[in-house]
């Protein structure tokens, strides 16, 4: 996955454990590696504010392993999502998405499908001013898929499904990484991944919903005031 697509997967379906290494710009890169940050920089270039439509780059869809096969998430018909991005003073760098999208998922095994899943959430990402520290910050409604491992036995020592949409709430997770060592699709390796803070509400398991849609029901999805009572 290339970081245009782990921008969006990120903070839109706010993938834990699977942040765009700032830190690879910070180590000495092959040549093939520096025409894919021309391609793609990352960070993204300060916006100043201003909010801005995503690049064409990152609306691509994403294919992730999930639910014993691989899931993809392509943007959906209803798309409003824009950015911003900004610099702090101690040098962090944040991106902020917001604006409302529906995302379509389906599974490889059986093709099943869910169709145009609406997700308005403002998301946060903040990069640390040396690259090693990504925090996420989603607000619900969002969609948070488990690409690794390691992100899997982050949402499951939470009590969450691997996979999961929630409809309300808030999901902070913080993600370190050691830009001296590199995983086996050479990005930095995660160091730790931590949750620090869930309050996440009306959780909703996604390879349930798959398991719903291929036995020909696609899920109705509540709003929270509707179960509020």
């Amino acid at each position: 996955m290339d970081t245009a697509h782990r921008l969006i997967a990120a903070v839109s379906t706010a993938l834990l454990a699977v942040a765009m290494p700032a830190v690879a710009t910070a180590r000495e890169s092959t040549p093939s590696e520096e025409e894919a940050v021309e391609e793609a920089p990352w960070p993204p270039e300060n916006t100043h504010g201003q909010f801005l439509p995503l690049p064409e780059e990152a609306l691509q869809p994403i294919t992730v392993p999930a639910c014993g096969t691989e899931v993809t998430v392509s943007i959906g018909e209803n798309d409003e999502t824009v950015h911003r991005v900004w610099v702090t003073d101690t040098g962090d760098t944040v991106i902020e998405l917001r604006g409302k999208a529906s995302f379509d998922l389906m599974r490889a095994s059986d093709g099943a499908t869910l169709d145009e899943v609406e997700l308005d959430g403002a998301a946060f990402q903040t990069i640390s001013a040396d690259g090693t520290t990504v925090t996420f910050d989603q607000f619900g409604p969002g969609l948070l898929m488990s690409e690794t491992e390691e992100s899997a036995a982050l949402s499951a020592g939470a009590g969450l499904p691997e996979d999961f949409l929630f409809l309300d709430g808030r999901f902070t997770a913080t993600v370190t990484f050691d830009p001296e060592t590199l995983d086996e699709a050479g990005f930095p390796a995660v160091v730790s991944a931590e949750i620090t803070e869930n309050i996440t509400e009306y959780v909703f398991d996604v390879c349930d919903l798959l398991d719903q849609a291929a036995a020909g029901e696609q899920p109705d999805l509540p709003e929270p005031s509707d179960q509020a009572g």
